[in-house]
């Protein structure tokens, strides 16, 4: 046990510093000397496993002693696995900028003719359909003003046979005619006024199609 103890002592040693040698190394081909610490790893989690077996079998009297130093032993080589494993997670980051930014100044840009004719695609219809809202607008707007021009000459026209219809009661009031003849009078006016603004307005919208 003694000779396995200080075989692993040893190389717990030489991996530590192996370890540290990787982790100064800027340039070069590390490939190798990783191989090396991978290798020294596992003998070294084999021989603490080794050591912890043998330590529980050492006469009581000195089996804290070892089941110590053997702690210790396991201990450090948890520290080692940790700085190596630590080592590859950066080297592996470093190694993925490096390729993204190969990827990136290779890369050639050209303009993508497909997504292009969409956009124009879905411009030109966004386009016409704004003119066509214009355009429905804009008939609203004149059917608005139709519309009001006809009420203002139905109004106009209103007025006028209202006066008229008063000026014939006035004489026919003025001569002396029947109750009878007055209403007569009174409703041919107001038959003459509807058929007069029917036409007025027939007339102005054939005039404005």
């Amino acid at each position: 046990m003694d000779n396995l103890y200080n075989q692993t002592q040893r190389l717990l040693a030489d991996t530590q510093s192996q370890v540290h040698d990787l982790v100064a190394l800027t340039s070069g081909d590390s490939k190798g000397l990783e191989t090396r610490v991978h290798e020294n790893l596992q003998q070294l989690e084999q021989d603490c496993y080794s050591l912890e077996n043998m330590a529980r079998k050492v006469p009581p009297s000195r089996r804290e002693e070892v089941r110590g130093q053997v702690q210790q032993l396991l201990s450090d080589y948890k520290s080692i696995l940790g700085a190596y494993h630590n080592y590859q997670q950066r080297r592996e980051m470093a190694e993925q900028e490096v390729r993204m930014r190969e990827e990136l100044f290779s890369r050639q840009f050209q303009p993508n003719c497909a997504g292009t004719q969409d956009t124009t695609i879905a411009i030109d219809h966004n386009l016409t359909h704004h003119e066509r809202l214009t355009s429905a607008n804009r008939g609203l707007d004149d059917l608005i003003d139709n519309a009001s021009n006809v009420l203002g000459n139905m109004k106009d026209q209103r007025q006028n046979l209202k006066g008229i219809q008063r000026r014939l009661l006035n004489v026919a009031n003025t001569l002396g005619f029947s109750n009878t003849i007055m209403r007569f009078i009174e409703r041919r006016t107001t038959e003459v006024g509807i058929c007069y603004i029917k036409s007025g307005t027939i007339a102005e919208a054939h005039s404005r199609n």
